[in-house]
């Protein structure tokens, strides 16, 4: 392959990801247009060619320089990974009609499939719970698992047969340069040293907000325990931009004068239950969308996905498509996600810009501890459980998922939900990274600038070095450069 084919390759990954984004903002806005992936990707695309996916390979590995290498790949993996999307896009699109159209029925009540876990988030009662973990067990079984599990089948197939991998896990792991093996080394003595702090704290938070034992605690009851909303008079919808705008002004960022980012929230029926960012252009556009349930969680949604615009609106220009649009590793974004909402940890910030009082913001963030926590060691449970599942290729056995998250959460499991509870590309591993690397960013942010970081100027202006690369240096490189650390596993 020409340099000239490369470039056309380039430029048609630019505008279709682009396509795709537009795509991404209407669907979570409920603003169908009737497009699909499939037309934004048609069968004929050249990013799915077998051929020029094979053209890329070559011209990877004959090329002597590093740099020019490691862009050659992440084009490939990019056309590789419409490829992927292309061969599920019709079971992908079975999933989204029915995730939109299924219904729950829990004592009279019709809950849609696409609400269920705000529902959970804020219901107080124990049975109507359980009832939902009953509805969802039927669903999953009769409609969702058939679904997952032919997903899992045609991915299987595709990386093996057209990309010429063993597996799932060797394609991954080729594309985020690790090693999956030493990954679980690393996330099963994590679980081992802190065992004895996340199971003191955690059943004595379950036991307080739900009045039951931790191995009684199943995923519904979970997503109840994580909705922190004994202090939600502090944060009223009215005041989510207000306080995300002064956190952000105070780094240097104006969210009033900024027109590249665009935050839009608003309690429309027809909108995604998740929080979302959607970089439309990198940089020039991009969106934030938050659909409120009230109160808190409101709040820390938004402030993750405020990290993610801060990042990659922070993008220089002149930037190749290679470091903005692709990646091999997302931990370096959600790093930045992770940032902010870890903010909801810090009692300056909590009474300074959120206006805690002291004893509040003192409660507060240690109970965001306690849930950190918590969902550090789950995802290390999920990430260990896929990997089990996807070494095995027995898709249709839910005890890896069961022994790990039991393992890791002390939770009840559900066997019906494996593969709902299942992230595409192992990227529960990325999110344990992002954690990592947020709470190294902040120990440097807080050693350099004070608890106070968020109010410094200069602390923004060290913030945008680091994203003004965009996406040219992994989490851990960016860690040694900018902040002379190791990536290591947060300490509790």
């Amino acid at each position: 392959m020409n340099e000239t084919a490369y470039l056309e390759i380039l430029n048609t990954i630019e505008k279709t990801y682009r396509q795709l984004a537009i795509l991404a903002l209407e669907e979570s806005m409920g603003y169908s247009l009737g497009q699909t992936f499939s037309d934004i990707v048609p069968e004929d695309s050249i990013l799915v060619d077998v051929g020029i996916l094979n053209e890329l390979k070559d011209m990877a590995c004959s090329e002597n320089n590093d740099e020019k290498r490691e862009r050659i790949e992440r084009a490939l993996m990019a056309c590789m990974d419409l490829t992927l999307e292309r061969e599920n896009s019709s079971l992908s699109d079975m999933l989204r009609f029915y995730m939109d159209k299924g219904r729950m029925v829990v004592q009279g009540e019709k809950i849609p499939a696409l609400e269920i876990v705000p529902w959970l988030q804020k219901q107080d009662n124990y049975q109507l719970r359980e009832d939902m973990t009953s509805e969802l067990g039927i669903f999953s079984r009769a409609i969702l698992n058939p679904i997952f599990l032919s997903l899992l089948d045609v991915t299987q197939k595709t990386v093996t047969e057209k990309f010429g991998f063993s597996g799932y896990s060797e394609y991954v792991q080729f594309r985020r340069i690790c090693s999956f093996e030493d990954w679980q080394t690393v996330f099963i003595d994590y679980l081992s040293s802190t065992d004895k702090v996340y199971f003191q704290k955690t059943s004595t938070w379950v036991e307080k907000k739900l009045g039951n034992d931790l191995e009684n605690v199943n995923r519904s009851h979970a997503f109840r325990l994580m909705r922190i909303d004994a202090y939600d008079k502090y944060f009223p919808g009215s005041a989510m931009k207000e306080i995300v705008g002064k956190t952000m002004e105070g780094l240097g960022l104006d969210l009033k004068k900024r027109k590249d980012i665009i935050v839009d929230i608003k309690n429309d029926h027809r909108r995604n239950a998740d929080a979302i960012c959607i970089p439309v252009d990198i940089p020039g556009e991009v969106r934030v969308l938050l659909k409120p349930i009230g109160g808190l969680i409101d709040l820390e949604a938004l402030l993750h996905e405020m990290g993610h615009a801060y990042f990659v609106s922070g993008f220089a220009p002149s930037t190749p498509v290679e470091y903005r649009r692709l990646t091999r590793s997302p931990a370096l974004d959600e790093s930045f996600a992770f940032l902010f909402m870890q903010l909801l940890e810090n009692p300056k910030w909590l009474t300074d810009v959120a206006k805690l009082d002291v004893s509040d913001a003192e409660k507060l963030t240690e109970e965001m501890r306690t849930k950190r926590l918590l969902l550090i060691r789950r995802h290390i449970g999920k990430f260990l459980a896929e990997k089990d599942l996807f070494e095995s290729r027995n898709f249709k056995d839910p005890s890896p998922y069961c022994d790990w998250m039991r393992r890791s959460t002390g939770f009840k499991c559900e066997p019906d939900e494996y593969l709902i509870d299942m992230e595409s590309e192992f990227y529960s591993a990325e999110y344990v990274w992002g954690w990592a690397g947020a709470e190294i960013l902040r120990l440097y942010l807080e050693d350099s600038f004070g608890e106070n970081w968020y109010q410094v100027s200069e602390a923004g202006s060290f913030m945008e070095k680091i994203a003004s690369e965009g996406r040219r240096n992994s989490l851990k490189q960016v860690l040694f450069k900018f902040c002379g650390s190791e990536l290591t596993m947060p300490p509790f």
